[in-house]
This record gives C-alpha cells, structure tokens and sequence, in this order.
C-alpha cells in the first residue's frame, strides 16, 4: 500500500478545436495512441504511459499564458534528440522555435500545435523521467 505522497503528473488537458484533427496531428508527429476515446474527448499514451488528454471546446482560450505581453507554455515534454525531433517537426511544417542551448540547464524549443497551444520541448542528460 502507499503512502499517499504525489508520485507524479498522470497527464495534461488541453483544449482543442477539433478532436479528431488534433487527435491525428498528435499521433502524426508525435507517435502517441489514442485511448479512451468518448464524445468530446480522448487521450493519448506513449505506449503504457498517459501524456495529454484533448477536451474539444469552442471557446478560443488555449493551454498558454503571457508573462510580459509573450506567450508561455504550460507543458513541457522531454525527447532525447532535441536535433532529430526539431528537424523533423521544422520538415513537417510545425511551427517550431530555435534550439536554445541553456547549457547546464538543457536544451529547449517551443512548439505550437493546431490550435494554437504552445509546448516547450526539453532535453537534458541528466535528467531522470522514468518511462
């Protein structure tokens, strides 16, 4: 049995415009599974793991926020060949950011999907995500 510590994050909601068009977007260009699909919502796994689950919305707000009139992100994935997934993505025609190299800190760039949500990508050598 436990002991009812916060082991981690389980997933993210995002809202999108267009389930099922966001839904292939991401398995496109990310690899992930469709899951749990019901009315209105579904989410995708990288195999076992749950990442994001989409929540279709008419309304215009996007899983973003603005600190000094610029856009943030709220998710941040974690790839580890932030060169390769940055090429393919710009082959893609995502829209991508540059690779900034934050030395001890990582290497990132943001991404924004369909709907105009952003993410930032992150790759560092240390790091210890267990997948």
């Amino acid at each position: 049995m436990g002991n009812g510590r916060i082991l981690g994050i389980a997933y993210n909601v995002i809202p999108v415009k267009d389930l099922e068009v966001s839904a292939a977007w991401f398995v496109k260009h990310f690899g992930f599974n469709i899951r749990h699909q019901r009315e209105g919502y579904l989410s995708l796994f990288r195999g076992d793991r749950p990442i994001l689950d989409l929540i279709q919305s008419d309304n215009e707000t996007r899983a973003t926020f603005e600190v000094h009139q610029k856009k943030r992100w709220v998710i941040t994935f974690f790839t580890d060949d932030i060169g390769s997934l940055h090429d393919y993505l710009t082959s893609e025609n995502v829209k991508v950011g540059a690779i900034s190299d934050e030395g001890q800190y990582g290497k990132f760039f943001v991404l924004e999907d369909l709907d105009g949500n952003l993410f930032d990508v992150w790759e560092h050598p240390d790091c210890e995500l267990n997948f």
